[in-house]
């Protein structure tokens, strides 16, 4: 089914043509229909789409801000290259083809193909021809040690959805219209969107739940709703113990008889194993731990059990701790084996335009290789080991490709970083922007933002409420040099005489999202682009999800998988530590969600720093800050196991006591040519982060970026 037509709307004006282009967001998940006002060519304002089907009219401030982002006169226009000076020159796209691709062929020569490595940031999840063409450069150049932007934020659950129903991309959503209880884990609704929950106005949709008697109960280290609010109200929790606070909820939930015989006897295997996991972790154990008091936790068991329609979600907070694949097992577990997976007001799989589950299907024991680092997940590597990829390697890299993201400033470690980027003979940057990364490259090359190519809303398939196919052709020409990633990709494989799709007479970048669309929902892309609808799919509904979702060898769903065997033993260990790190008096880091940033994407957006946002100040408590003197706006040190950052005190009452937050995102102090970012840098909580052995869950290489143990401690001034 399609929403009617809509075509770009032109008027005359005496001086200026103006033309309105419907299109949509790719700043995060929901993918939010926006009008993009175009004056003579050039965009002028983003509106939200109040004909959007689906998103009828909502979008955040963010994705409004994207104008600004577009027009931003420190975005990279040309290709750039560095001369043996350090100076830049300005150059065409055929003399930095050729120069790059004359020192990647130098390299491999010398060193092999191994010492050609990449990363791969955060944005080309949200670009349908980018991810799939960038992706078929480094396969191209025999790439086989790639980071990524997931392990620093939700590598955890691909893994944990292929060990339990045999497919990584396996994510059961709420059936939130329906449901009477949610418990949201690790997510704060207030400053950002949901994640792996493709939803429009999260918020608004949790209110409407609220209003017809829903109840919302949030996990979190800081409070994100309270009923005053309107919405629901939130259990306090120590950051980095929610797999022990899962496990005590679940025991608690077993002993009042609320898991589900027939559905785990017939869709399920190892349930016992399950069991004993679980007898190491009753609620009065694990309370000292959590900061959830036992009474808490078995109401809340109480009230899952009595309420059918019960469902859960988890998102970044959950995914950063020391264990975010066992974390994300036991969310599984908590609706599979009370009988809300796979039914009404309970968990549901939705699809899109293409049923992605057998595409992630995969064996767990095969999923990892043996390294010099030890034995590590398939596919991205730990981020926190690139600088020792680099300078600590028998067979070290020589040549990296980095693909929008900003590593420098997004990965733990960033001194080291720096001197590793240093050391390496080429570093090649695609980018809209001169970030701190792009600082120490030799070759720069300016690529089209959102608005200056056309897209497909890829990144919702398998994670939205209500799934919809949508195209949207570039709002904009791209202004100067800039290109398309896809392109990119091409124009270098090109002038490495490596087959591109620019020797075929008629390039076709779109041939596989024409495959899938037709294949999966039955959608013609030409249609799609030419009618400019927006095509409703089917929702996620019960029934259907034991037969189509699961790909285990078996078909049943593992309560116990044998591959998290290692994992369950160092979550023993990991709890005694813990038990004892209650009393050690530190304080303990979180990475806190902002409704004015967005990673690092918003930096440079003068109207984000409005109204005082002009650091990054670490929030508190004010009983915590008390306890060590500390007034609001008094400058700190921040000090960990692995570095110190200077900053200022922020009070925060909705702070856990012994809870510290921060921003991901700022610290732009070498970013000269990002003028607004530049002027106003902040300080970097990834400074206080571990990198190397330890820094990084083992089953997932997901970075441990989550309670982190700090002292704060009062300066005389704050670097400027």
């Amino acid at each position: 089914m399609s929403a009617p037509g809509r075509t770009p709307l032109l008027f005359a004006r005496t001086l200026a043509l103006m033309v309105d282009v419907h299109t949509f967001c790719r700043i995060c998940e929901p993918s939010c229909g926006l009008i993009g006002h175009v004056e003579d060519g050039r965009l002028v304002k983003l509106t939200a789409d109040r004909d959007h089907p689906v998103t009828k009219g909502f979008s955040c401030h963010k994705g409004l801000a994207a104008v600004d982002l577009h027009n931003d006169p420190d975005r990279l226009d040309h290709p750039l290259l560095r001369s043996p000076d350090g100076t830049w020159q300005e150059t065409g796209w055929d003399d930095a083809m050729a120069h790059t691709a004359q020192r990647l062929r130098a390299i491999i020569a010398e060193h092999g193909a191994n010492a050609v490595a990449a990363y791969v940031g955060n944005p080309m999840a949200f670009n349908a021809l980018g991810s799939l063409h960038i992706g078929t450069l480094l396969r191209s150049l025999g790439v086989r040690r790639s980071f990524s932007s997931g392990t620093q934020d939700c590598a955890n659950k691909f893994v944990a959805s292929e060990a339990v129903f045999g497919s990584s991309t396996v994510h059961p959503i709420p059936d939130l219209e329906h449901t009477d209880l949610c418990i949201i884990i690790g997510e704060n609704p207030r400053a950002s969107q949901a994640s792996f929950y493709s939803i429009p106005n999260v918020l608004g949709a949790l209110r409407r739940a609220t209003a017809r008697g829903a109840r919302i109960v949030f996990i979190n280290p800081r409070r994100i709703e309270t009923p005053e609010r309107g919405v629901g109200d939130t259990l306090l929790i120590r950051p980095d113990t929610d797999v022990w606070f899962l496990a005590a909820l679940l025991n608690e939930i077993d002993a009042a008889g609320g898991f589900n015989r027939d559905v785990i006897a017939r869709h399920g295997r190892n349930i016992e194993g399950l069991r004993r996991f679980l007898a190491e972790y009753p609620s009065e154990r694990v309370a000292e731990v959590t900061g959830i008091d036992a009474a808490m936790i078995r109401e809340l068991a109480v009230a899952w059990v009595t309420t059918p329609r019960s469902s859960v979600h988890a998102s970044t907070g959950l995914n950063m701790g020391r264990q975010g694949t066992l974390a994300y097992w036991l969310v599984h577990m908590l609706s599979f084996v009370t009988g809300r997976l796979d039914a009404e007001g309970g968990n549901l799989k939705s699809d899109g335009f293409y049923p992605n589950a057998r595409a992630g299907a995969g064996v767990p024991e095969q999923g990892y290789v043996d390294t010099e680092f030890g034995r590590l997940r398939r596919g991205a590597l730990p981020g926190t080991l690139m600088s020792h990829a680099i300078l600590d390697s028998a067979d070290p890299i020589k040549a990296m490709i980095v693909v929008a993201g900003n590593p420098l400033l997004s990965i733990a470690g960033q001194d080291r970083l720096r001197k590793a980027f240093e050391q390496l003979e080429l570093l090649i940057v695609i980018d809209i922007y001169p970030s701190a990364t792009a600082e120490l490259a030799h070759v720069v090359l300016p690529a089209a933002d959102m608005y200056e190519r056309d897209d497909l809303n890829i990144v919702n398939i398998g994670t939205s409420a209500v799934p919809f196919a949508q195209y949207t052709t570039a709002v904009v020409s791209p202004v100067a040099d800039r290109q398309p990633e896809w392109w990119i990709a091409h124009r270098l494989l090109q002038e490495l005489d490596l087959p591109s799709i620019l020797d075929d007479e008629r390039p076709d970048p779109w041939a596989k999202w024409r495959h899938m669309l037709a294949a999966g929902a039955g959608v013609d892309l030409d249609a799609l682009r030419v009618s400019g609808e927006v095509h409703l799919l089917p929702q996620p509904t019960p029934g259907e999800f034991f037969d189509k979702q699961v790909h285990t060898i078996d078909g049943l769903v593992d309560c116990a998988p044998a591959s998290f065997t290692d994992a369950i033993e160092r979550c023993h260990r990991l709890f005694d530590e813990a038990s004892a790190e209650t009393r050690d008096g530190r304080l303990r880091l979180i990475h806190k969600r902002d409704a004015w940033m967005h990673n690092s994407w918003f930096a440079n957006v003068s109207r984000m720093k409005r109204g005082g946002r002009t650091d990054n100040p670490l929030g508190i408590h004010p009983d915590d800050a008390a306890a060590s003197g500390l007034d609001d706006g008094a400058p700190v040190v921040v000090t960990s196991d692995h570095g110190e950052v200077h900053t200022v005190v922020e009070y925060d009452a909705d702070l856990m006591r012994g809870v510290v937050s921060m921003v991901h995102g700022w610290g732009h102090a070498a970013s000269p040519r990002l003028r607004v970012a530049h002027a106003h840098p902040g300080a970097n909580p990834n400074a206080l982060l571990p990198i190397g052995e330890g820094s990084y869950e083992p089953l997932s290489s997901q970075a441990h970026m989550t309670g982190i143990a700090v002292r704060v401690s009062p300066a005389d001034a704050v670097p400027a």
